[in-house]
C-alpha cells in the first residue's frame, strides 16, 4: 500500500523538527500554529495549506523545496 502524501509530509516535518531538538510546541510557536495542528500534520491527519507550508519552512529555516524532499 502506498503511503499517503500527507503522511510523508508529516514524517518530513517531524524529521526536520527533531533535527532541531524541538518539541511540537516549539515548532507551533515558531510557525504561529497550534500544537494540536502540528501533531495532526505529523500524523498525516491534516493537509497543510500553502500558508502553513511556508510558515513551517520559515520556522524550520529551510526552503519549501527542502521541506518537500521525499514527500513525492
Amino acid at each position: 500500500m502506498a503511503i499517503d502524501v500527507c503522511t510523508r509530509f508529516g514524517e518530513r516535518v517531524r524529521q526536520l523538527r527533531k533535527e532541531r531538538g524541538w518539541r511540537q510546541l516549539d515548532l507551533a510557536e515558531h510557525a504561529g500554529i497550534s500544537e494540536n495542528y502540528v501533531s495532526d500534520l505529523e500524523l498525516g491527519r491534516k493537509e497543510a495549506c500553502l500558508r502553513t507550508i511556508l510558515a513551517l519552512a520559515e520556522a524550520l529555516g529551510v526552503t519549501v523545496s527542502e521541506m518537500m524532499q521525499s514527500v513525492r
